[in-house]
């Protein structure tokens, strides 16, 4: 059977959007000679408008779309990711087999994720019934919504355990073919030194999907056809994935990152697994598809990014001109009585080199008044911690004055002007940032991202960046002869750890255990020696993560929703 795979980028809560995009497909999808179209899973309402799920006016419009939608259908089937309400007052996050303009089945799912970054039982009620199957064109069909797939043995030993495997449950049925309707937002594995796979590190999302549709396809006997959206919602990057699995594992895809309409024959030959791109790659592209979806869905045009001559600030707008246009990225760099000629010369070189806007500001006069003001009533004060924080919010306060600026505005041509935020993970995770200062921003790039994948990144982005700010040791400048790594720990150990402990939920008693598997000698000493601070670190700095700007997913366990520790009782 040709089946025609939607891979579409939904707009949360816009039906009528939607429906326009899955009829326009669907007719492609029909011109291209599909007998079947598969949407991805809440493809109507969009993965996911979370708390507007509750708004009647968009349960009343999603009713009507699914209704225009069935409509549309005719002898080719329209198999329609979408909702409706259930007697709970919650909603069921259903497939409809939609054939001449009549619903012929609904498939209601019945695995809801409610781990990590999910809540679906928030709105919705599991599916309590197997789906029948659907009888068409000599193929026993079964239907699936997305984490239906994920209640699968391949994956022990994991945190999840469900009760019952819906597709063992299809095949049980006599299925010969599976159809999948998915969102499944992608993620790298956990960060890890070169050359190193220790017992504990948790795989990627594309190493993770492909043994599943793979284990299910083989054990089984019966291609799968799967379905997923692409795009970005808030924190969440949908890299797509979707295509036909064959019962001997071998594959036909579609493209990750873009809207695709594909028809793949469920009969066919497959291909092999195309080799993963590499994790630089990935991020590269799942990064800039965060950028461009949030700023354009939140209807921002220009960024403001503050440049130090760094590795940060010199990935983000990088990334920034390659994603936004360089006419839209205004680069500033903000020196106080601390900062190097290096470091300005470095700035001044990647803005001319990327050929955006470029000012220097000195950040030294706010910091001086301020300064000054405090002297004023502690003449005896020294300069200490205060005043380090009192530059990166001197900068800070410049930078959100720039969003502002009708100059600025002039200048990027657009009224609708960001800061995006420069920070990592690995100072997010040690409390190494400024609140109100670095830690301003509408969202962090690489949030998510260890110094490591940082530094792997900009490597990535080759002549984008500047070889001397690879070079350098990583420095906030805010106090004579200031590095990180003295500050913290040299970036390889302590992300070794932070990889470990946040990233793979490692007990914090098997720590210096599991180190051993990713690091010897005298990185191994140092490293366990300084669990304890990192500890401290990680549990004191919680208050101020909670005020970072909300930064783009991109690994298995990221900082914000899907790592939920309160205030209190911290220490």
């Amino acid at each position: 059977m040709r089946i025609g795979i939607l891979q579409l980028n939904a707009s949360l809560a816009d039906p009528e959007a939607n429906g326009r995009a899955i009829e326009a497909a669907y007719i492609q999808a029909v011109a291209q000679g599909a007998e079947l179209v598969l949407t991805p899973e809440m493809a109507v309402p969009g993965y996911l408008p979370e708390d507007r799920l509750w708004e009647a006016g968009l349960r009343r419009r999603t009713a009507a779309e699914n209704d225009r939608l069935r409509g549309i259908a005719g002898a080719v089937p329209l198999v329609l990711g979408t909702c409706s309400p259930s007697p709970s007052g919650r909603l069921w996050n259903e497939l409809w087999w939609c054939e001449q303009g009549s619903l012929k089945c609904v498939a209601r799912k019945r695995v809801l994720a409610t781990y990590d970054i999910f809540d679906e039982t928030r709105y919705f009620d599991p599916g309590q019934e197997i789906t029948p199957l659907v009888s068409f064109k000599g193929e026993r069909v079964g239907l699936s919504v997305c984490e239906d797939l994920w209640a699968d043995p391949i994956l022990a030993p994991g945190p999840i355990r469900y009760a019952f495997d819906p597709i063992q449950d299809l095949a049980a049925q006599g299925a010969t073919l599976i159809l999948n309707a998915s969102a499944s937002p992608g993620h790298l594995g956990t960060w890890l030194p070169a050359g190193r796979t220790p017992s504990w590190a948790i795989p990627g999302k594309l190493e993770l999907r492909r043994r599943l549709l793979q284990g299910h396809a083989r054990r089984h006997g019966v291609p799968i056809a799967y379905a997923s959206r692409v795009g970005s919602e808030s924190w969440l990057t949908f890299d797509g994935g979707s295509g036909v699995v064959y019962p001997d594992g071998s594959w036909q895809g579609v493209p990750h990152f873009r809207e695709s309409v594909q028809v793949i024959d469920s009969k066919g030959r497959g291909l092999n697994w195309e080799a993963d791109p590499t994790e630089a790659r990935w991020l590269r592209e799942a990064l800039g598809l965060g950028l461009r979806e949030n700023l354009a869905k939140q209807g921002l045009e220009g960024v403001v990014v503050g440049l130090s001559g760094g590795i940060d600030s010199a990935v983000v707008v990088a990334m920034a001109a390659a994603n936004l246009g360089r006419e839209r990225v205004l680069g500033v760099a903000l020196p106080t009585r601390y900062t190097s000629q290096e470091s300005l010369d470095l700035a001044k070189e990647q803005a001319d080199q990327l050929g955006i806007h470029y000012l220097c500001l000195s950040a030294d006069t706010p910091f001086a008044g301020a300064e000054a003001a405090l002297q004023s009533v502690f003449p005896n004060r020294t300069f200490g911690l205060t005043d380090e924080n009192l530059q990166s919010r001197a900068r800070g306060t410049l930078l959100m004055a720039l969003t502002t600026e009708p100059d600025v505005h002039r200048m990027l041509g657009t009224a609708r002007v960001a800061v995006l935020n420069t920070g990592n993970k690995s100072e997010a995770a040690t409390g190494y940032f400024t609140l109100y200062g670095d830690g301003i921003g509408a969202l962090g790039i690489l949030g998510d991202c260890l110094k490591q994948r940082v530094f792997a990144l900009a490597r990535e982005l080759g002549d984008q960046v500047p070889e001397g700010v690879l070079k350098r040791k990583p420095t906030a400048e805010l106090a004579p002869g200031q590095t990180d790594e003295a500050s913290l720990l040299p970036y390889p150990i302590l992300d070794a750890i932070l990889a470990a402990f946040i990233e793979t939920r490692r007990p914090l008693e098997a720590l210096a255990d599991d180190l051993a598997e990713v690091l010897e000698g005298e990185d191994l000493v140092l490293a366990r020696a300084a669990i304890p601070r990192v500890m401290r670190l990680l549990q004191g700095s919680e208050f101020k993560r909670r005020q970072l700007p909300f930064a783009l997913k991109v690994s298995p366990r990221a900082f914000g929703r899907g790592r939920r520790i309160p205030l209190t009782g911290v220490r």
